[in-house]
């Protein structure tokens, strides 16, 4: 009988798996089921392997990703190499404009003001260094907290109706959000730059606030915290009335307005005010909220009013009509949900009068956190 001879079995290899990247995923860490595996001649490392970014900052603080971008600089995932601990560091380079590093100077003061509120981002460290690679620059540490809330409405879904959060769920986080701009006005503190990207969310769901670049002392006693204030302050979206007509005597209240533009982007799962200029805003803020407020408004008539703001008619609020009452709304093509106590919540801190706006305390003491 003929021997016939079999090819050896060939070893198998072990399989490549997909480290993903911090910045790749935004929540740390996520699983990777499903992910397409890296081309074979380039396997990636172990997961506990992560490839350092430049030099140390300060010598001390070793960057290890990028997870966000300003205007200033940028803030960096990075590990303390003295106790292994993971933070967040925001870097400024310095520039011939700001020799002496004062661009980070008054986030320090306002971060140092800050300490120990449970909703503001906390201040760890900060100082000045310099590497080969990355030349000088100022930089301040905190605590690593999240993505943000902008990036969690998100990616809850892909339309208006699945990324709206029940009134329950906004509820508890409002109560978050009031309450870490409360802590900042009482300390004479403005944010001035309140919207879904400068929030924080942890891993149990908690909110911080966070880049605090714009914040602003507010005591009146004082001359150098007195009005003029600089304008234009926040982003487009979420820019209260005043500021958009010019305004430089605003006051705490300009959070107050940013508050109410989140609070109704959590509950309508998309933007209120939508707009590319200051007039488009205008014209969005009038045709929701009415002429009425903002024309009673003292300051009105010394603001540079657009003409096409004097051409709406509508003069009464509509903001009632956008929310239904519970059991009346919810589900896809239908509006969002708001019961009459959290609509008081709402319209309160969507007045277009500063003088009217609900104040953070305000709120804070509104029958519908009593739940």
């Amino acid at each position: 009988m003929a021997i016939v001879k079999r090819p050896a079995r060939r070893k198998p290899t072990a399989s490549a798996h997909r480290q993903y990247r911090y910045w790749e995923r935004p929540h740390p860490p996520a699983a990777a089921d499903g992910a397409a595996l890296p081309p074979r001649s380039a396997p990636s490392p172990p997961a506990s392997v992560e490839a350092p970014l430049g030099d140390p900052i300060g010598g001390r603080y070793q960057r290890m990703s990028r997870i966000g971008s300003g205007t200033y600089g940028h803030v960096y995932r990075a590990v303390e190499i003295s106790t292994g601990k993971v933070v967040a560091v925001k870097c400024l380079r310095r520039k011939d404009d700001d020799p002496d590093g004062l661009v980070l100077a008054g986030e320090v003061r306002a971060l140092e003001a800050c300490r120990g509120h449970p909703h503001i981002v906390q201040l760890i460290d900060h100082g000045r260094g310099a590497g080969a690679a990355t030349g000088q620059e100022d930089y301040i540490v905190m605590e690593l907290v999240g993505p943000s809330l902008d990036l969690t409405i998100r990616q809850r879904g892909g339309d208006a109706a699945a990324r709206r959060y029940a009134e329950r769920d906004v509820r508890l986080l409002m109560r978050q959000l009031i309450s870490g701009v409360r802590g900042m006005h009482e300390v004479g503190l403005m944010h001035r730059d309140l919207k879904p990207d400068n929030v924080l969310v942890d891993g149990s769901g908690n909110l911080k606030i966070c880049d605090l670049g714009f914040a602003r002392t507010m005591t009146k006693d004082k001359e150098e915290s007195a009005p003029p204030y600089s304008n234009p302050i926040a982003a487009l979206a979420y820019r209260p009335p005043e500021v958009i007509l010019g305004s430089t005597t605003y006051d705490e209240t300009v959070d107050s307005w940013g508050l109410g533009c989140i609070m109704a982007e959590l509950l309508a799962g998309e933007r209120l005010f939508v707009g590319t200029t200051d007039e488009e805003m205008l014209v969005r803020i009038a045709d929701v909220l009415g002429m009425d407020d903002i024309s009673g408004w003292s300051g009105y008539e010394d603001c540079m009013i657009p003409k096409i703001l004097t051409k709406i008619r509508r003069r009464r609020s509509r903001l009632r009509q956008m929310f239904a009452l519970p059991g009346r709304g919810g589900g896809p093509g239908r509006r969002p949900e708001l019961s009459k106590a959290g609509y008081q919540v709402l319209s309160g801190l969507l007045r277009c009068s500063p003088e009217k706006r609900m104040t953070a305390a305000q709120a804070l003491q509104h029958r519908w956190f009593d739940v």
